[in-house]
């Protein structure tokens, strides 16, 4: 199909007028008109009338205009949209990541580089921990933020550890464990817990510490989303384990966070497709690491909490 002969019919059909449709394509009258009829061969419509010196749309062209006109609005939209695709290439990145880790990591570091001037736009997605895996390593998503150890290490993935979060517990600021520094897993033996379902990763983790210390936990509510427990807690409805990389300051209200006396930490990655990874993939770890020095500079637990590896 000649693009050229759809463009000249269509301007042809707007200015009522095949002199000024063939000048605007830098035609010749007789030129433009051997266009036309070699259209109209093409697709086997009569287009025009041609039962007087000017030409009118037939009941066959006008049907063919109103079909194709959108079509060829977006075909003039190309120049346009390869634009926006280098423009996106170099300034737009996809992000995916778990809720918690998208409140306290990914928003405020795309709220503090839009402060600091840098030209960013981000697309935020939530999934599951196999989702963010799978759809990173085929490029489905720029880069993942994800806790470690990968859920399926088949997988191929450039991995790249950049912070360590303690295991914390979280509590309403009114209950009696805030006296305590640490929390001995022996303080929580007959303490209602919320958490996630069996075979979660936050579910396994409780699980884990409290096994170590031979307790049962003692489960009041359970849920598949770790934002359903934080609130759940605030709430009087329980306890749970947490770290302070998932909860920014504003989500503290009303709670408070004790480390685990275990000592344990949870370490986060990004993980990115085998291969050359985007610019903007480093501008917003760059970005990361200034947020988390930046929180351990202006609260006094975070200091004790997290850091960057």
């Amino acid at each position: 199909m000649n693009l050229k002969g759809l463009r000249l019919f269509r301007y042809v059909v707007a200015t009522g007028s095949l002199s000024e449709a063939a000048n605007r394509l830098n035609l010749s009258a007789s030129a433009a008109s051997r266009l036309l009829t070699q259209l109209e061969g093409q697709i086997s419509l009569t287009l025009f009338s041609r039962d007087k010196r000017s030409l009118e749309l037939s009941d066959e062209g006008m049907q063919f205009y109103q079909q194709i006109s959108n079509t060829l609005d977006g075909i003039d939209e190309i120049p346009e949209i390869a634009r926006d695709i280098r423009t996106r290439t170099r300034n737009w990145l996809s992000v995916v990541t778990a809720a918690p880790l998208a409140n306290g990591l990914v928003v405020p570091t795309i709220a503090r580089l839009r402060r600091e001037g840098v030209e960013l736009q981000c697309t935020v997605h939530v999934e599951s921990r196999f989702e963010i895996e799978s759809k990173v390593a085929v490029r489905g998503y720029n880069m993942g933020l994800i806790s470690l150890p990968l859920e399926n290490e088949i997988i191929p993935l450039d991995i790249m550890p950049f912070l360590r979060s303690r295991l914390c517990l979280l509590m309403p600021d009114d209950h009696p464990l805030t006296s305590e520094s640490e929390i001995d897993p022996q303080m929580l033996a007959d303490v209602p817990l919320v958490t996630l379902g069996i075979g979660q990763r936050w579910r396994s983790r409780l699980d884990e510490v409290m096994g170590k210390s031979g307790i049962r936990p003692k489960i009041a509510f359970e849920t598949g989303s770790t934002l359903v427990t934080i609130e759940m807690v605030r709430q009087g409805l329980g306890l749970t384990l947490i770290d302070a990389a998932m909860l920014p300051p504003a989500a503290m209200q009303g709670l408070a966070m004790r480390p685990m006396g275990t000592d344990e930490w949870l370490t986060y990655a990004s993980v990115h497709a085998k291969g050359p990874r985007t610019e903007m993939s480093e501008v917003i770890l760059d970005g990361i690491s200034a947020h988390i020095e930046a929180r351990r500079e202006a609260e006094q637990d975070a200091r004790h909490l997290i850091y960057l590896i």
